[in-house]
């Protein structure tokens, strides 16, 4: 018998031989056996294997807090969405766009992603206080159903591609200065880019994220990290973790942007869309200095969302007579009294 790099062997006659640990999957297997005592040995090993897979896979299930919604017609899976913690508290949930299946059933698209996006704010924990969607500033069914469901519109974002300017580069053969100033996060560094990224968010934008050291670290990788000169960070570039399956990036600028500066971040945003993955980058519609940079950066606008938030304490608050017709920011403020004043919230203890 030769042997076979699957863990099976084939015989001289070319029937093949698998080797697998007992499982209970094997229970059609078991039937045949006739011999009693060993059928019985046979299950309990079974069970106990399975378990002992069941375990480990418990044990991963908790690292995973992805959840998955289906929309059932029939026996037909017609549509569905996932919905994932933003941090480490499990406070902030994203729920993700829904993706429809084509089928025979009566229902519209509209009330399919009722139902499913119905469904994912009512099975979350205790501790979620807040859901957000990104939608497609042209996707009116996607926000209009949000809003039937009590999501407000807190602001738009932008996604910019640097495919041209990628290809810019390539065929140049210029030699660009290194930039001794860009840090990937470390131990030492991430307490000052955490306190950075939240002193540079709205105050109800960092209330409702709620992130810590923990966060940011998940969302590092080889391309994220900041610009740091004497000992002052400038911008932070991180993976996004509301996409799931995209390299989406999110830009941070300083409020303080010193324009002495544009070169070295200049050259650093052709060192990121030069390094691989191919990735985009995404900022905040309200920053027009960043975005007018980007574009004379040579990066194309790729697409437009519109971030829509649901926060079961805003929501309640709101119910008051005296504070409806209040914005959202103004009515976090007054839940949250402690915050710091702009534009700086109080640092971040380490751990």
């Amino acid at each position: 018998m030769k042997k076979d790099t699957s863990n099976s062997f084939k015989t001289e006659k070319g029937i093949e031989v698998t080797f697998e640990e007992l499982h209970i999957r094997h229970i059609n297997l078991l039937i045949d056996i006739k011999n009693k005592k060993l059928n019985n040995w046979f299950l309990k090993m079974a069970i106990i294997n399975t378990f002992d897979e069941l375990k480990i896979f418990l044990n991963n299930l908790k690292k995973n807090k992805n959840k998955c919604i289906i929309a059932i017609c029939g026996n037909e899976i017609i549509g569905y969405l996932n919905i994932f913690p933003l941090n480490k508290k499990e406070t902030c949930l994203k729920i993700s766009k829904p993706n429809l299946i084509n089928s025979n059933c009566s229902l519209t698209e509209k009330q399919l992603t009722l139902g499913l996006i119905k469904k994912s704010i009512s099975i979350t924990d205790i501790k979620t206080s807040s859901w957000i969607i990104n939608a497609d500033i042209n996707n009116i069914d996607l926000i209009s159903t949000s809003r039937e469901l009590g999501f407000q519109p807190f602001g738009e974002i932008i996604l910019w591609d640097g495919f041209d300017l990628n290809k810019s580069i390539k065929h140049n053969k210029k030699d660009y200065p290194s930039i001794n100033e860009f840090k990937n996060i470390s131990k030492q560094n991430l307490l000052k880019i955490v306190n950075f990224i939240r002193s540079n968010q709205s105050p109800l934008i960092r209330n409702i994220l709620d992130f810590d050291q923990d966060d940011i670290l998940k969302r590092n990788n080889s391309k994220s990290g900041a610009l740091i000169y004497e000992n002052a960070v400038l911008c932070t570039i991180l993976k996004d973790i509301n996409y799931q399956d995209e390299e989406i990036y999110t830009l941070t600028l300083s409020r303080y942007w010193d324009n002495r500066f544009n070169i070295i971040l200049k050259e650093f945003i052709k060192r990121f869309f030069l390094k691989a993955p191919i990735s985009n980058l995404k900022t905040y519609k309200e920053n027009s200095q960043l975005n007018t940079f980007l574009e004379e950066c040579n990066l194309k606008e790729k697409n437009q969302e519109i971030i829509l938030i649901r926060n079961t304490i805003v929501r309640n608050e709101a119910k008051q007579v005296n504070k409806i017709n209040q914005s959202l920011e103004s009515i976090f403020e007054k839940l949250n009294p402690q915050s710091n004043p702009y534009p700086s919230p109080f640092p971040l203890k380490t751990k």
